[in-house]
């Protein structure tokens, strides 16, 4: 008996797009270097792209480990977090379930944050009456009812909202290859952190601290393989749509972040990213340049919203199927979408916004307490099944070097773990490991309860999934 359903199961999510279906719900993820730009810059200023940068190419390495991970498992849904539990249930399925839990609520935060945004700027350009807590409220509803369809109507939005996004990103980002008075090196230099100096160990530890909150958006390109298991060719196609992702996370968070800096400097763009936009906005499309801003940073939180609600469901519906949560999120609806998962994630983005309303930063920073988890799990998964499962089929394979580069990134993940996230206070740790731990009553009551119940079918999904069982070391 094996951990998830066969390819035959009548249950299990069709394989109905592309390689480009899954670049397109990555794009979401790199769209999130909106969210913390302002409040880095004004912290460290210059040095603020030296962070996006380092994160950024750390998120690359560890982007194409996860795809091999994901050709190595092409039938997992719901991405990155899933392979940890494949490179550690022979320990303990509870390392599975601490992984995929984390990495749900990292997902959570990015649909109320970015809803929260995208309300306030529709409000400050558009609809000055509106209550930006409601409007944002609102505004979840139709995307989850889009996402009930299934995964291409969420896909064709997706795309609709990248292109109102990433289009005016690009060429206001490029403005100062065609106006270069836009471009004032004096924004830029000299390039050390704010009040500091590269020797400063104050210097230092500001940058590690938000380090801490970067990597909840510099890392988030991954997101790409939250859909390997509803790629028609996901041996060919996961490898493409994440190495895809990397390029577009390169460009967002290592050249936007310098460009923007050098644009409009430290103290405007620690304003707010539409005030950030504007004047090179305004040069190149003249009168019109704030509207263009509002509508290319409101797609964009959109598009990351949608991104969260594809990764989150998909997250919970493995967890179930793995038997680490419980069975009603293995459910499918008729369209091939894991439907309650769904509900779940919708009503917890509104319990979000009513709890939090706009408190962003400290959001993210305690959210991303699960998000960081993953990787010090993930990481030593994938240099860990080199060895346990060397046989095991690899379409997509990386040189033996990244094994040791994967004992790299697990170290510096550590360090930002650790330090940046004390940094950010026992309120905010406290909260986020709280959460994490709120992953217990769920996989105690389905390994418990619901497992031992006598049924007609195999113990798992309500609609007759077979339950988890722990493997052998030498499992395919």
């Amino acid at each position: 008996m094996t951990d998830h359903p066969s390819a035959s199961d009548s249950h299990q999510l069709k394989r109905t797009v592309t390689w480009k279906s899954a670049f397109v719900v990555s794009l979401g993820g790199s769209m999130l270097v909106a969210v913390s730009l302002g409040p880095m810059a004004a912290a460290l200023g210059p040095a603020s792209v030296f962070v996006w940068t380092l994160t950024a190419m750390v998120g690359v390495l560890s982007c194409l480990m996860i795809a091999e991970l994901a050709t190595m498992f092409p039938d997992k849904a719901g991405g990155t977090a899933t392979y940890a539990h494949e490179g550690f249930k022979d320990v303990s399925p509870m390392i599975g379930a601490v992984s995929n839990w984390g990495y749900w609520l990292g997902w959570i935060p990015v649909i109320p944050v970015n809803l929260v945004l995208s309300a306030g700027y529709i409000q400050a350009a558009f609809w000055p009456e509106a209550n930006i807590l409601w409007l944002a409220i609102g505004m979840s509803v139709p995307l989850f009812i889009l996402n009930y369809f299934g995964l291409r109507p969420g896909v064709w939005c997706s795309i609709i909202m990248a292109t109102c996004a990433l289009v005016p990103l690009v060429v206001i980002s490029g403005s100062p290859l065609v106006d270069s008075s836009l471009f004032h090196r004096a924004f830029v230099t000299p390039f050390v952190p704010l009040d500091g100096s590269w020797s400063s160990g104050s210097s230092w530890l500001l940058m590690i601290k938000w380090m801490f909150v970067a990597v909840w958006s510099s890392y988030a390109f991954e997101s790409a393989s939250a859909v390997i298991a509803e790629l028609k060719d996901p041996a060919k196609d996961g490898p493409k749509a994440m190495m895809a992702a990397s390029a577009v996370g390169v460009l967002a968070f290592m050249i936007v972040p310098f460009m923007l800096l050098a644009i409009v400097g430290t103290d405007v763009l620690s304003k707010d990213a539409s005030v950030a936009f504007l004047p090179a906005a305004t040069t190149i499309f003249g009168q019109i340049g704030g509207m263009v801003v509002s509508i290319m940073l409101i797609a964009a939180l959109l598009l990351g919203a949608q991104t969260a609600i594809i990764g989150a469901s998909r997250t919970l519906y493995e967890m179930s199927r793995d038997g680490l949560t419980l069975t009603q999120f293995a459910k499918l609806n008729r369209f091939g979408v894991p439907d309650r998962t769904m509900i779940w994630v919708l009503l917890v983005t509104v319990a979000s916004l009513l709890i939090f309303r706009a408190d962003i930063v400290n959001l993210v920073a305690a959210s991303n307490v699960g998000y960081l988890l993953v990787f010090l799990l993930v990481i030593p998964a994938f240099a860990r099944l080199r060895y346990i499962r060397k046989e095991h089929p690899r379409p997509f394979k990386l040189p033996g070097i990244f094994v040791g580069i994967a004992v790299l990134v697990t170290l510096f993940n550590a360090v930002v773990f650790v330090v940046g996230g004390l940094q950010w206070g026992g309120k905010v740790m406290a909260i986020g490991s709280i959460s994490v731990a709120t992953f217990l009553p769920f996989y105690l009551y389905r390994r418990k309860i619901q497992d031992r119940r006598p049924m007609s079918v195999p113990a798992g999904d309500v609609s007759g999934q077979p339950r988890a069982e722990k493997p052998s070391l030498t499992a395919p």
